[in-house]
């Protein structure tokens, strides 16, 4: 079986997109306990340097690459799921890896979350430091 097998990617059913006080974000409606897989999604492969504007915003950082000629180059995955609607809490309950084998972004819990709370990552430090700001929900 090739790895472009037709198995349908696994999104937690428990979890909705609602508005928040920073637009939308990715709620649970039941418990989900820690080292949950939340979603699967397909995602854009970006050079980091195609990364500009309001597209920068929404993409999380992929390991370097190295082309043909061995020149490595940073690249950035915008998730084409729920994965760019998670919003940032310094202590998150969410983060996200990379699956090389399938090419997915896979997120999951890293701790548990009760039914209405909102799953956070944390965008990481460089992120707020790029734009000069400060996340509105660091503790």
């Amino acid at each position: 079986m090739s790895k472009f097998s037709s198995q349908p990617f696994f999104r937690h059913p428990d979890l909705v997109v609602a508005p928040c006080k920073y637009g939308n974000g990715v709620f649970a409606t039941e418990y989900v306990p820690a080292d949950t897989t939340l979603e699967e999604c397909h995602h854009l492969r970006i050079r980091a340097e195609d990364c500009s504007g309001i597209l920068d915003d929404y993409v999380y950082a992929l390991e370097p690459e190295h082309d043909a000629s061995g020149e490595e180059s940073e690249h950035y995955s915008l998730p084409l799921g729920w994965g760019s609607i998670f919003n940032h809490a310094d202590e998150h309950n969410t983060e996200y890896w990379h699956d090389t084998e399938r090419d997915l972004i896979v997120f999951h819990t890293i701790k548990g979350v009760s039914a209405g709370e909102q799953l956070f990552v944390n965008y990481g430090k460089a992120w707020w430091e790029t734009r000069e700001r400060t996340p509105d929900n660091d503790k």
